[in-house]
């Protein structure tokens, strides 16, 4: 099992595509936090406002499912999907005496892992840097940070879920375009069943689904059941995903 985690940080430190995402996310990530520190780009009634950290208001866009959805099925559709096809490396794996179980769980980590770091760590670190350096220290204040630990802390664990359900798709349909485009129609649809659908029982059901949860968690304040409830529905979700996947790549045919 740890054989099978080196080998998948190996090859996640060799994809061109997780740097290629590294760039560009830390290139965008420093423009937009630049547009608001600068107030060039006025973003207001954000949950980061109600806490007093205006100047992290672009943050609330990397938290956004549409938005990071292609960032993750693109990371997923170049790292996953490939292994699948001609390239026999999934196969390979295999036929050394690896368990189906142990290469879903490797691959499943250091993917969580590599899309952690592009979407959630980088903008965060990016946004608090330049607050430092834009001489905004003082809105870091204890109280402050500890929202900001607590939220995103609880978004990691949504976040989780995502990962795993698009690792989901990349297996299989072992195909980068088609692994990005299910992301994407599974991110367009949920947001949909947000916005338009008024149906009280298919609100419920939405209502108790880590989708949902992506934009509970970041709210200024939570009472104790509502973070109880966040991180049930997190592990328990992120529980029935992982099994759907070992399930399904146990009984999967590889060529």
């Amino acid at each position: 099992m740890t054989n099978l985690i080196r080998a998948e940080l190996f090859k996640l430190q060799r994809n061109n595509t997780f740097w290629v995402l590294i760039g560009t996310i830390t290139g965008l990530s420093v423009l937009l936090h630049c547009l608001i520190i600068m107030d060039w780009w006025l973003l207001s009634g954000t949950e980061f406002d109600k806490a007093g950290l205006s100047e992290l208001n672009a943050l609330s866009s990397f938290t956004i499912p549409l938005f990071f959805s292609l960032i993750v099925s693109a990371l997923a559709g170049f790292y996953i999907s490939t292994e699948f096809s001609q390239s026999g490396v999934i196969k390979n794996q295999m036929l050394s005496g690896n368990k189906r179980t142990h290469i879903f769980i490797a691959k499943f980590l250091i993917f969580s892992l590599g899309s952690f770091i592009v979407t959630v760590v980088i903008p965060l670190l990016t946004a608090i840097i330049l607050v430092i350096l834009f001489g905004y220290g003082d809105i870091l204040t204890f109280s402050n940070l500890m929202y900001l630990g607590r939220a995103f802390s609880l978004f990691t664990l949504q976040f989780l879920c995502f990962t795993a359900i698009v690792l989901l798709i990349a297996i299989a349909t072992e195909d980068s375009g088609k692994t990005i485009i299910f992301t994407l129609l599974l991110s367009i649809v949920m947001f949909v069943i947000e916005k338009l659908i008024t149906a009280p029982f298919i609100k419920i059901l939405y209502e108790n689904t880590f989708f949902y949860q992506f934009s509970e968690v970041l709210k200024y304040t939570m009472t104790s059941g509502e973070i109880i409830k966040s991180i049930l529905i997190g592990v328990v979700s992120l529980m029935v995903i992982l099994l759907c996947g070992v399930f399904m790549i146990n009984r999967k045919e590889i060529k």
